[in-house]
């Protein structure tokens, strides 16, 4: 029998709109078996949503989703990761710092140019995205949707833009590794580059998996990282990438097919999880 799981969720410590506990409780009710979540940058929502794995019968793996210093969009996965070491401690304050110099600088510009938004920021979570300010811009009346709040006001040429170096992959897959992770290729659709390339670059590196089932896949797409796998002998994983309302239509869980691959994933990660 085939066990469901999603190995890619965000909960309201950075993105999403739901308690971890929530989300687990979504799982339980949709028959998932096995449950990252992987918010960004950020580790704290975890302990909650294991608490909650024990009472609904899910397992939940920690994980993490780094963003990365590249040329294009690039983000690894963290799984089964140990969360007391202190290389991984380590990194989410570095994160965290990054993120809030960044955060302080973009409603900065947007002060000068006389948008005021601080005002509607979200608190609470641990990780503040980009998001939470283009959904501050929206409350401001700014903007009507987040697209939009993005277009005019922080991508590249706009008055709050502003970026803060990354970790570089390297980096990411040197912190997972010594935090006793699994790294993944987290949604390699929406990669705009050589996908063989880039996959092999970071496999010299360390990269131990791909998300091969994700809901913006085209079948094609799915068929092209499944190849990738094989071929490079990495981990094939589902995500659903869900962030509650933030993205409408994603439940947890959706990512998930019946698949060899994903058999021998998630007995690859139980062995792991129970050694």
């Amino acid at each position: 029998m085939s066990h469901r799981f999603d190995l890619h969720t965000h909960s309201d410590q950075s993105d999403g709109t739901y308690a971890p506990a929530e989300i687990v409780r979504f799982a339980a009710r949709g028959h998932i078996d096995l449950l990252a979540l992987t918010d960004h940058d950020c580790i704290s929502g975890v302990p909650e949503a294991m608490a909650a794995g024990k009472e609904e019968g899910v397992r939940v793996i920690p994980g993490v989703e780094f963003d990365n210093e590249w040329h294009h969009e690039l983000h690894i996965l963290g799984l089964d990761v140990d969360m007391d070491h202190p290389v991984l401690i380590r990194a989410m304050e570095v994160a965290r710092e990054r993120r809030d110099r960044r955060n302080e600088i973009i409603l900065s510009r947007l002060d000068a140019a006389g948008i005021e938004v601080r005002s509607f920021m979200r608190t609470g979570q641990t990780a503040t995205t980009k998001l939470h300010i283009a959904h501050a811009i929206i409350a401001a009346g700014y903007a009507t949707e987040v697209r939009e709040a993005f277009m005019k006001y922080l991508r590249p040429g706009t008055p709050g833009y502003y970026t803060e170096k990354r970790f570089t992959p390297e980096q990411v897959l040197e912190i997972i590794h010594r935090s006793d992770g699994v790294p993944v290729l987290a949604h390699p659709c929406h990669i705009r580059e050589n996908l063989h390339g880039l996959v092999r670059e970071l496999v010299s590196m360390g990269l131990l998996g791909i998300e091969a089932y994700y809901p913006a896949n085209t079948p094609r797409q799915t068929e092209l990282y499944l190849s990738l796998a094989r071929q490079y002998r990495l981990l094939a994983t589902c995500g659903s990438d869900f962030h509650g309302k933030n993205r409408p239509g994603v439940p947890v869980g959706c990512a998930w097919r019946e698949s060899r691959e994903l058999d021998r994933t998630y007995e690859t990660l139980i062995r792991r999880m129970d050694s």
